[in-house]
């Protein structure tokens, strides 16, 4: 088998839900929140079920990522980012091994260091493996052990406590659209704190001469400390002809207003 197939399949992964199945088994929740003070400890529960004819051993790898301005996922070693929640989280088991329709409970115990109120956050991989033999092992490989499946859940951790967090929102302008039915707005999220943000964006289009006001569609996006994004905001072609002040709304748990940026559009018929 070619190595760049083999690990394309790997990253197949069906999202449904609240669990995740990668072809022969599945993991339940995808995500995992952590928010217990600094010096204290939280327990969390991930089940792994095999649906299989077989019996496969599965693997938990703790990793990093960060998130880049345009919104995508780089994946890193766990102990790499100043945020890594790898160092704080012990898994009790580490693997399982599991007969056809037979499922594990993972314990997922985080242990907050004292005086650290900064977020941690990453990726916890399950992994089954498969021993190759010498009739079947893929010459590209180093080693005889093929990652035939994968999948991974997300971890998070805010204390109830320290930094409120907070969220800036700026430069509205308008970038070029793919599509022909709407036209498509960028805007820059911006967060200063220490704290993982989820909030909500959306337009809102106020007509200059009549006083309409137009809302669509929301957006959750997930702000993380000491990061900017970049959003996308699309504005559809059902909007009336006319002159808009377009403005970006920005929305979050703790924030005592709402926050904005505008500027003027035309609408033409």
């Amino acid at each position: 088998m070619n190595k760049t197939r083999l690990l394309f399949a790997a990253f197949i992964v069906i999202f449904s839900g609240t669990k995740l199945t990668a072809q022969d088994f599945e993991v339940a929740p995808v995500r995992l929140d952590y928010n217990v003070e600094p010096g204290e400890s939280q327990n969390r529960t991930v089940t792994i079920k095999n649906h299989g004819n077989r019996k496969e051993t599965f693997t938990i790898r703790m990793n990093d990522f960060l998130v880049q301005r345009d919104g995508s996922l780089e994946l890193l070693p766990s102990g790499s980012t100043r945020n890594s929640i790898s160092g704080w989280i012990n898994l009790n088991p580490s693997f399982v091994e599991l007969q056809p329709n037979e499922s594990a409970t993972i314990q997922v115990n985080l242990q907050a260091p004292a005086d650290d109120y900064s977020a941690k956050w990453g990726i916890m991989s399950f992994f089954t493996t498969a021993e190759q033999t010498a009739f079947t092992a893929d010459r590209d490989l180093a080693t005889g052990v093929s990652v035939s499946g994968r999948i991974d859940i997300y971890l998070f951790y805010n204390p109830r406590t320290g930094d409120p967090g907070r969220v800036e929102i700026g430069n509205l302008r308008e970038v070029a659209s793919k599509n022909d039915d709407e036209r498509l707005f960028a805007v820059n999220l911006d967060n200063p704190g220490e704290k993982i943000m989820n909030t909500k964006v959306y337009l809102i289009a106020s007509n200059l001469q009549t006083g309409e006001e137009h809302k669509f569609r929301t957006i959750d996006v997930v702000s993380y400390p000491q990061t900017a994004r970049i959003v996308e905001l699309g504005l559809p072609d059902t909007l009336p002809p006319g002159r808009y002040a377009l403005a970006a709304i920005l929305d979050y748990p703790g924030s005592a207003s709402l926050k904005g940026t505008q500027i003027m559009i035309n609408v033409e018929e």
